[in-house]
C-alpha cells in the first residue's frame, strides 16, 4: 500500500512539473516573440501633412512642425496628393527641369511708342491779311524758308492802309502829340504794322510811295505759302503758315492696356531712322485723356529740343519725321513669378511648385500686370517658394497622363474645379444629409431678398464662425454644443419657402463622434456659403468679416479637398481644420 502511494505521488509530482514547464514555455513565448513574429522594420519617417518631407530618424516636419509618422517596409506611405508628381534624379536630368525661388521686387517693362515729330502747337501761326489790298511782290517764294521776327514777307498796295498812314503823318507833321496821335498810331498797328514800323514812318515813308512792306510778326519756318505776287486779297485771307521748329513735339500712340504703366515725367529714349545710331532722352509732358474709339489708343506727347547743326545750320529733326521711343517702366515692389513658369496665362494660369527635391505640385495662381520677363502674382504663391521655369509643360503632360488633371487644376479658393463643383470635392462626406454631404448647388444664384432675411443670414454666418473657433481649439464637446444653435437658426429660413436659401445651405448637422467628422460637416456648410460671404465682405458693414484659406487640408478629414476656406468676424487667424497642430496655418483671402 505504501508503495502504491509513493508511486502515485511521484506521478502527480511529474505531472505538475510538466504542466509548469508547459505554462512557462507558453507564457515566455508570448512575452518574447520569435524573430519571425517581431514588428516590421521601419523604412522611413514621413510627414502626413507634407508627404515629400521624409527622414530616416524620428522627428518633426520642418514645415508644419507635426510629428513624423513611421512608414514600414511594404507600406506605400502617404501619397503626395492630387496635382503632385514625384520624379527621380535621373528623370529630372533627362527632362531638364529647372526651378528658381520667387521673390518680391519691382516689375519692369519696356513699352514701345511709335509716332511722328511735329512742331509746337503753341508756336504755330497762320499769317492772314489785316486789310484788303494787292500783294505786289513776294520776298518769300517757297516753303521751308526760315525767317526771323521782322523779316519782310511781301510788299502790299492797300488804299485803306495808305490813307491811315497819311493821316498819321499829317498829325505828326502838325505837331500833334495828344490823343489823336495815339489813336492814329493804334489804328496802324491794328492794320498789321509793327510798333517799330509805325515809329519809323516819319523817316522812311515818302509822299509818292504806294507800297508798304509787310513784316513777319514771329520767327519760324514757312510751312505753307498761300499767296502769289499780284494776287488781290481780302481782309482775313490766309497768306502764310509759319511753325517754330526750335522745340518739336513727339506725338506717339499708346494703347489702352499700356496706360496703367505710363505717367507724366517718365523718361523715354527716342530713335529715328533718319539719324541711325543716335538716341535722344527726354520726358513725357502730356498724356491725352481721350481714347480713340476705333484703335483704343491715345496720344502721348514728348517735347524734344531741336537745335541747329551742321555747316548749313539746319535743324536736327525734320518736321513730321517718323520716330520710335522706348519707355522703361517699373512698378512698386510686388511678388513676381518668371513668365516661363506660367502655363496658360490667358485662361486659368498655373505653375509647378518644387516642394522638395524631385517633388512637384501644381498650383493655380491669379496674375496681375505683365512685365518683360515676369508676371505680377496677386494670389497663389508666397515669396521664397521655388517654381519650375524649364520643363513645366512636360510636368503638365505627365500629370494629365497620370490623371492629375494638367492645367485644369483645382480652384485655389475651394480646392475643386470651381465652386459649382462642391459636390465632387466633398462627395466622400457620408450619406445624404449626414456630416460633410454636399450636393450640387447653384451657389451664386441665391441672395437675401430683404433686410430681415439678411439679418437671419448674418446670424447663421456667425454660428458657422463660432463652429470654426471651437474646432480651432480641438473642442469636440464645444462643437456639439454649438450644433443645435444651427438647427434652431435655420428653421425660420426653411419656413420661408420660395425666398429661402437652397436646401443644402440649411441642412442639419448630425452629432459628431470625433473631430474628423465634425470638421467634415463644417466644411460642407462653409463650402456652399463661401461665395455669399465673399460678396458680403465687400460691403462697409462687413469689414470685420475675414476670410482665410488653408492650402493643405487634404489630410484634415476623409474626403477633404487640397484647400479649404473659413471665415472669422475678427482676427487673428485660427485654423479650424488642424487646431493646435497647425493653428496659424493659412492666408487671408484678398
Amino acid at each position: 500500500m505504501k508503495a502504491m502511494n509513493w508511486i502515485l505521488g511521484v506521478m502527480i509530482l511529474g505531472a505538475g512539473m510538466g504542466a509548469g514547464w508547459w505554462w512557462r514555455g507558453r507564457s515566455g513565448s508570448e512575452a518574447n516573440p520569435s524573430p519571425t513574429a517581431s514588428a516590421r522594420k521601419i523604412r522611413m519617417y514621413q510627414s502626413p501633412m507634407h508627404p515629400w518631407i521624409t527622414s530616416p530618424e524620428p522627428g518633426n516636419c520642418t514645415l508644419c512642425g507635426m510629428k513624423l509618422v513611421p512608414v514600414y517596409e511594404g507600406d506605400a506611405g502617404f501619397d503626395s496628393g492630387e496635382g503632385s508628381l514625384r520624379l527621380g534624379s535621373n528623370s529630372i536630368s533627362v527632362v531638364g527641369i529647372a526651378s528658381v525661388p520667387i521673390d518680391v521686387r519691382r516689375l519692369t517693362r519696356s513699352l514701345r511708342l511709335a509716332g511722328t515729330l511735329d512742331d509746337d502747337d503753341s508756336r504755330h501761326r497762320i499769317l492772314s491779311a489785316y486789310v484788303e489790298g494787292r500783294i505786289e511782290t513776294l520776298s518769300v517764294h517757297s516753303e521751308g524758308v526760315e525767317i526771323v521776327e521782322g523779316t519782310e514777307l511781301a510788299t502790299v498796295y492797300s488804299p485803306v492802309l495808305l490813307g491811315a498812314v497819311r493821316e498819321y503823318l499829317s498829325l505828326a507833321s502838325g505837331g500833334e502829340s495828344g490823343s489823336l496821335m495815339t489813336a492814329a498810331a493804334l489804328r496802324l498797328r491794328q492794320m498789321g504794322l509793327g510798333e517799330a514800323q509805325v515809329q519809323d514812318l516819319t523817316k522812311s515813308f515818302t509822299n509818292g510811295q504806294r507800297l508798304l512792306p509787310w513784316l513777319s510778326p514771329m520767327s519760324g519756318t514757312v510751312v505753307k505759302r498761300l499767296v502769289y505776287g499780284g494776287q488781290w486779297v481780302r481782309e482775313g485771307d490766309p497768306l502764310f503758315e509759319v511753325a517754330d521748329f526750335a522745340v518739336m513735339w513727339f506725338k506717339a500712340d499708346a494703347y489702352e492696356r499700356d496706360l496703367p504703366w505710363l505717367r507724366v515725367g517718365q523718361e523715354v529714349v527716342m530713335t529715328l531712322p533718319s539719324l541711325p545710331g543716335q538716341s535722344f532722352t527726354n520726358r513725357i509732358t502730356f498724356i491725352d485723356p481721350n481714347l480713340d474709339m476705333m484703335t483704343r489708343s491715345t496720344r502721348v506727347r514728348v517735347e524734344v529740343p531741336n537745335p541747329k547743326s551742321g555747316p548749313e545750320h539746319a535743324r536736327l529733326f525734320r518736321h513730321r519725321g517718323y520716330a520710335e521711343a522706348r519707355v522703361r517702366v517699373e512698378s512698386e515692389p510686388v511678388l513676381v513669378v518668371p513668365r516661363t513658369a506660367v502655363l496658360n496665362p490667358g485662361g486659368s494660369p498655373v505653375v509647378w511648385v518644387e516642394q522638395a527635391e524631385g517633388h512637384y505640385q501644381q498650383r493655380s495662381i491669379r496674375l496681375g500686370r505683365a512685365g518683360d520677363d515676369a508676371w505680377e502674382v496677386i494670389e497663389g504663391l508666397d515669396a521664397g517658394e521655388r517654381v519650375v521655369v524649364q520643363g513645366g509643360v512636360i510636368l503638365d503632360g505627365q500629370a494629365q497622363m497620370r490623371g492629375g488633371g494638367g492645367t485644369s487644376a483645382p480652384d485655389p479658393m475651394t480646392g475643386t474645379n470651381g465652386i459649382a463643383g462642391a459636390s465632387a470635392a466633398s462627395s466622400a462626406g457620408g450619406e445624404a444629409g449626414g456630416p460633410g454631404a454636399v450636393s450640387p448647388v447653384p451657389v451664386t444664384s441665391w441672395r437675401p431678398g430683404s433686410p430681415e432675411i439678411e439679418a437671419k443670414v448674418v446670424g447663421l454666418l456667425k454660428i458657422l464662425s463660432r463652429m470654426a473657433a471651437v474646432l480651432a481649439q480641438d473642442d469636440l464637446p464645444g462643437f456639439n454644443r454649438v450644433r443645435p444653435e444651427w438647427s434652431e437658426a435655420t428653421q425660420p429660413l426653411t419656413a420661408l419657402g420660395q425666398g429661402a436659401p437652397p436646401v443644402d445651405w440649411l441642412k442639419p448637422l448630425a452629432e459628431a463622434k470625433d473631430l474628423a467628422s465634425a470638421r467634415k460637416g463644417f466644411h460642407g456648410l462653409s463650402l456652399v456659403w463661401s461665395p455669399l460671404v465673399l460678396e458680403l465682405r465687400k460691403r462697409e458693414t462687413f469689414q470685420n468679416l475675414k476670410v482665410y484659406r488653408c492650402p493643405m487640408t487634404a489630410r484634415a478629414f476623409p474626403g477633404a479637398p487640397p484647400r479649404a476656406v473659413w471665415w472669422q468676424w475678427d482676427g487673428p487667424l485660427r485654423n479650424p481644420w488642424f487646431g493646435a497642430d497647425m493653428l496659424d496655418c493659412g492666408t487671408e483671402v484678398p
